[in-house]
């Protein structure tokens, strides 16, 4: 658990209490708390007009920026004690985001477009978790992805070709090729879940679906790996800071935010395979549907796939036009 930085702010019981973040640090960032004991992180500057006057609203936790007798305070005010670890990874990302900053304009205008993405993330997650069943799934993806992808392209390109945050068809798209992932435990029936007709049913020359099962590991097994330490994984990989905040970008389209019950669920990878699906592949397809029926949800048994598997090797060559 990370250390709790408002618990060690002495209080003096007048107005806020405070304490500058990083004495070092170019900005004026201070830990807070408030006269009635709210958690709160500030931002001070000089110019009123460099922060935007849109307002941002994040569920939980109140913005404002007030005059001081030196210049403004922007104020970030925490409502409920008891998610004091999810403001302080905001805090902190708005730390982080900012460091590369060498002037206060460009600080404030960094600050603010990360909470924009928070503010976009709030809305779509709450305070809601992933579920277990959607770790799993961005799990197979992040480990498609940094396995399969990111030893063969750009990290420029993987991060393009990446679709599955956006809601589209196939989760992967490669020029003419389409990659559906899927992630299923070891411990569970053989059967994978398709949850539209368009998964399976793409409009490219050529689709795959790559099937990888995951199963539970305690944490000393030095191969296992969660679904935070995959994505700090990936973050060590891409080089471009431009790409990091891309891939944050997407991960913030699924609803994922560092959290640290995230690192709690540990897995080991006991299978990858995949298949090619052309005709007679086992499967749904849009123009064999009848008309009025909205959507469509079936399972296929992953045994009446295997006529139609490929190597791993023989499926890098083909996306990668060896």
């Amino acid at each position: 658990m990370k250390n709790n930085p408002w618990a060690s702010i002495k209080r003096a019981g007048k107005g806020f209490d405070s304490e500058r973040i990083n004495p070092k640090n170019k900005f004026d960032f201070f830990w807070a708390v408030s006269k009635d004991g709210k958690y709160q992180f500030f931002i001070e500057h000089a110019n009123l007009e460099d922060w935007p006057t849109r307002k941002i609203t994040l569920a939980g936790i109140d913005i404002q920026q007030f005059q001081t007798s030196t210049g403004f305070r922007i104020a970030l005010s925490l409502s409920e004690l008891n998610d004091w670890d999810i403001f302080y990874i905001l805090c902190n990302d708005l730390l982080q985001a900012s460091d590369s900053s060498e002037e206060e304009k460009g600080m404030l205008s960094i600050v603010y477009n990360r909470l924009l993405r928070w503010q976009k993330l709030f809305r779509k997650l709450g305070k809601k978790l992933l579920s277990d069943a959607e770790q799993q799934g961005l799990i197979g993806e992040l480990y498609f992805l940094k396995n399969h992808l990111l030893t063969e392209f750009s990290d420029t390109e993987v991060l393009s070709f990446w679709r599955g945050p956006y809601g589209e068809q196939q989760d992967f798209g490669l020029g003419n090729n389409a990659i559906e992932v899927k992630s299923k435990q070891g411990t569970s029936a053989p059967y994978i879940q398709i949850s539209t007709i368009d998964q399976l049913d793409s409009q490219l020359a050529n689709c795959f679906l790559y099937v990888v099962t995951l199963n539970s590991a305690p944490h000393n097994i030095a191969e296992a790996f969660s679904l935070n330490k995959i994505i700090e994984d990936i973050k060590d990989i891409l080089i471009d800071p431009n790409d990091v905040d891309v891939f944050e970008n997407l991960l913030s389209e699924v609803g994922y935010m560092d959290l640290p019950e995230y690192s709690e669920k540990n897995y080991l990878i006991s299978n990858e395979s995949v298949f090619e699906v052309e005709d007679g592949f086992p499967r749904l397809l849009a123009k064999d549907i009848p008309i009025g029926i909205d959507s469509v949800q079936y399972k296929i048994e992953i045994k009446e796939c295997k006529p139609f598997a490929i190597s791993i090797d023989d499926f890098k060559k083909r996306i990668t036009g060896e």
